[in-house]
């Protein structure tokens, strides 16, 4: 049993520490722009011609200044 125990604490610990590096090391996006990409979803509304409900409406392209 106190082994057990103490495997969960090394693992919280290993997961929490996991985290913290991952989200530090995350860059901010900044400048940002997000449009949508009218060409994907041009070409899903010729495909689906006879049911429009079913065009992509929800491509979109980003792009970002780092």
């Amino acid at each position: 049993m106190q082994k057990t125990l103490i495997n969960q604490h090394f693992f919280i610990f290993f997961v929490l520490s996991l985290f913290f590096l991952a989200s530090g090391c995350s860059k901010t996006v900044e400048n940002c722009k997000i449009a949508p990409d009218l060409e994907r979803i041009g070409e899903s509304a010729l495909e689906n011609q006879k049911n429009l409900s079913e065009t992509e409406l929800r491509a979109a392209k980003m792009r970002c200044d780092f």
